[in-house]
């Protein structure tokens, strides 16, 4: 299953290869940049076996038919887009910090080795003269970098705070909202029926 993320500026699911070496808003595009921060070993691994590819491919004799047609075939059809250079994808980056010196050792037969302090002294206590001598301070390594460091951190901080607007809006929508009026206590029925007048005849009765 390949990497595909959504591109919220064409409208549609794209493969993360062709936003990795074609599209020109790469160090541009936040939705990349957040994609790019999760899944970087997945996609450099992707955009290697793709280089890895186009070398075996230009390496690899076309036939004449074949180079003739893909010639008709680019003579009649515009490139989209064009990959980037690998050179441009890749840079050095600091893999560890040495604790403790080292020295690349180059002898006269142009053979080197990678030897500590130590060792460098006590050859120089022997007489032992290297041709060249060379103090190793960090590791190095090749990376690709697709979108530069500084970009998926103003992404990350740019999400943070549309999550935070948005969640500003959803709690004063509810705060909002009125508070519903309670209905009235019904009042309690008084089932004692009341006591009817006397008749007019029966108080004057009474009267006398």
């Amino acid at each position: 299953m390949r990497l595909k993320l959504y591109c919220n500026r064409y409208g549609h699911f794209k493969d993360a290869l062709v936003c990795s070496v074609s599209c020109v808003y790469r160090t541009r595009c936040n939705d990349f940049a957040l994609f790019y921060d999760e899944r970087r070993a997945e996609t450099d691994a992707l955009v290697a076996d793709y280089y890895a590819a186009r070398r075996e491919g230009e390496k690899r004799p076309k036939s004449p038919a074949e180079s003739g047609r893909h010639t008709n075939l680019l003579a009649h059809v515009a490139p989209v887009a064009r990959p980037e250079e690998l050179r441009k994808l890749i840079r050095l980056e600091v893999l560890r910090e040495m604790a403790d010196s080292l020295y690349i050792w180059i002898d006269k037969e142009d053979r080197a080795e990678l030897l500590e302090t130590v060792e460098v002294l006590k050859r120089a206590e022997r007489g032992q003269k290297a041709k060249n001598i060379y103090r190793v301070a960090q590791e190095m390594e090749l990376r690709y970098q697709l979108v530069p460091r500084k970009r998926i951190d103003k992404a990350k901080r740019t999400a943070a705070a549309e999550a935070e607007r948005a969640e500003g809006r959803r709690t004063r929508r509810i705060n909002a909202r009125p508070t519903p009026v309670p209905f009235p206590a019904p009042v309690a029925a008084n089932d004692t029926p009341a006591e009817a007048p006397a008749p007019r005849r029966a108080r004057a009765r009474a009267g006398r």
